[in-house]
């Protein structure tokens, strides 16, 4: 999909028909025009990810929906709210890496280790999201859980991509195709549900004067819609459950992924970032002692610049965003599209596009360090959706992201291992004429293609 996005737009510019009654977008002004407004409603398509048959915030199309489940949840995604999460989140994503490559290292004899820096990102993202969403600790980072953790994820997200691909196949072909991926995911959904009466249980068994917890899942439980007073029923807790865990993980571990790829063959932006945190942020005088999101969001704009440029450069979604076109119509680029029109919104082609990017295929984080050119870079990247519809879970990833990387360059230096010659700061990408990237699928998530491309070299920092 994303390939298609691409190649178009290349041969025919910012606007194209892609199939019947559907066109293809990649000015980012369009696309903001099309995302921001409520009246550009989700194609049917979405109805493909209705992974238990209801309605979740991803698939809802109806914009009344929408509005109310955004007024439920909101205020449980606000920045305010996860700054109270936020222990947890050090705690389960910073800490719990330091700790273990603490470790790691005290017992080599070289004073530096080899990790896998893809499967440790994911690992810790899924314990985080399952920490906040269902208050249990699944231990990722513990090799003893490493399997279970890694298959949970990789069938339902390959189900998942299954699923949306081959849906609309007859009925027995779909099942004989899927039924394999199909018992993980039974699995995760299994999960869920135990989470939740696990928490039920709790709850009916605290006492009046004792604190319930402070997560998502009970913000689950408690929402409520403020007009009307509505709570979620015990299928939409599973639901909206179940979504939180599956699209909770990728864009938060693979832009983690990316980012420290692209430090490795941009080694003078990856040493940029690291004096800025340890010039910020000097001494270590513990293991407890780390930086908080505040603290970065302060003092390490340079950081966010780079993570920004990997949202960039490799968006994690690699799917052609649908949007179908009001009653009243619409002109784009002076053309007039007709109700019903399905607009994809071709996000991998518009982050790459050099009639709005300059030179976008080289990794360069300044280009959202201009305080002129700042505010239009960030508004036209578009991993987190936009306007009215930007992802919930946004404000989250953010957190995750800033305070796993600020306290990685702080306590340790990286290198590509000794021998490696897949990718590298010299070896130059034909096409693109800058250092090749590790190879990627391009189907539902942009993630690396083969792991054994994610071995780095890590020690104390010097």
């Amino acid at each position: 999909m994303a390939d298609y996005g691409i190649a178009g737009m290349h041969k025919y510019g910012d606007i194209f028909v892609c199939q019947p009654q559907a066109v293809c977008i990649s000015d980012p002004a369009d696309i903001r025009l099309v995302l921001s407004s409520s009246s550009f409603l989700k194609s049917p398509y979405y109805k493909i990810l209705q992974f238990t048959g209801l309605d979740s915030t991803i698939c809802t199309r109806d914009p009344h929906t929408v509005s109310i489940k955004r007024r439920m949840f909101g205020p449980y995604f606000s920045t305010s709210y996860l700054n109270k999460l936020e222990p947890v989140i050090l705690e389960y994503g910073a800490k719990a890496i330091i700790g273990r490559w603490d470790t790691m290292l005290q017992n080599s004899k070289t004073d530096q280790i080899t990790i896998n820096y893809c499967m440790t990102f994911s690992l810790c993202t899924f314990n985080i999201v399952s920490r906040l969403v269902y208050g249990q600790d699944i231990s990722a980072l513990d090799p003893r859980s490493l399997e279970t953790s890694l298959e949970w994820m990789a069938d339902s997200t390959a189900y998942i991509s299954l699923r949306a691909l081959l849906k609309l196949l007859p009925g027995w072909i779909f099942k004989l195709l899927t039924w394999p991926r199909e018992h993980m995911f039974d699995q995760i959904a299994e999960y869920v549900q135990q989470s939740i009466d696990t928490r039920k249980k709790l709850l009916h068994s605290l006492m009046p004067s004792e604190r319930r917890p402070a997560d998502l899942l009970q913000a689950l439980l408690d929402s409520q819609d403020p007009q009307s007073q509505a709570h979620l029923s015990d299928e939409q807790i599973h639901a909206e459950s179940l979504l939180l865990l599956i699209g909770g993980i990728d864009p938060t571990a693979f832009t983690l992924t990316w980012t420290l790829h692209l430090f490795m063959l941009y080694p003078e932006c990856y040493q940029k970032a690291t004096n800025e945190v340890r010039t910020q942020f000097p001494h270590c005088s513990s293991a407890s002692d780390v930086i908080t999101y505040a603290m970065a969001k302060a003092k390490l704009p340079y950081l966010e610049a780079c993570i920004y440029e990997s949202l960039r450069l490799v968006p994690v979604p690699q799917m052609m965003i649908p949007r179908v076109v009001p009653e009243q119509g619409i002109f784009i680029k002076g053309h007039y599209l007709p109700p019903g029109t399905t607009i994809f919104s071709n996000i991998p082609g518009s982050q790459s596009s050099s009639k709005h990017w300059t030179d976008p295929h080289r990794y360069n984080p300044d280009r959202f360090m201009d305080p002129k050119t700042r505010r239009t870079a960030i508004h036209s990247v578009f991993t987190f959706g936009y306007g009215n519809r930007t992802c919930m879970g946004k404000h989250l990833a953010w957190l995750d992201m800033v305070t796993i990387m600020a306290n990685l360059l702080r306590r340790f230096d990286f290198k590509i291992p000794t021998g490696y010659t897949r990718t590298g700061p010299n070896i130059i990408d034909e096409q693109t004429k800058y250092p090749k990237l590790m190879n990627r699928t391009k189907f539902i998530s942009a993630k690396p293609a083969n792991q054994d491309d994610c071995w780095i070299v890590v020690s104390k920092a010097s």
